[in-house]
């Protein structure tokens, strides 16, 4: 039997997900920003967790994802001086640039927990 104990958040979780598709080239600038961008998450009200993924395919998607508490933290998270920063740097205007294709996707979690 094992010791693994599952955390159920409530009905009340919020799913932030990110996919960008790089251009040519520029897979590894992308997802140094996604990085960068993710760290401030870091020890934000309401985050449960925080991710950055790498598709397997040959310069594939690059995927973030935040899980919040609550919608609620995530749109306060928003209204942040560190966003409105991030808004503005040269790093939002660069990926601009060097995204193919961008996609996103506001989810309230139906089923889910973690050990």
């Amino acid at each position: 039997m094992s010791n693994n104990t599952a955390e159920d958040h409530g009905n009340s979780v919020f799913v932030f997900t990110e996919t960008i598709t790089p251009v040519e080239g520029r897979a590894a600038d992308v997802l140094d920003i996604s990085r960068k961008s993710a760290a401030m998450l870091k020890g934000q009200p309401g985050l449960i967790q925080s991710m950055v993924t790498v598709s397997e395919k040959q310069g594939g998607e690059i995927c973030t994802i935040a899980v919040w508490s609550s919608k609620a933290d995530f749109q306060n998270f928003m209204k942040s001086e560190e966003v409105a920063a991030l808004l503005k740097s040269e790093d939002m205007k660069n990926i601009k640039d060097w995204m193919g294709n961008y996609e996103m996707l506001m989810s309230n979690l139906v089923d889910g927990w973690h050990g």
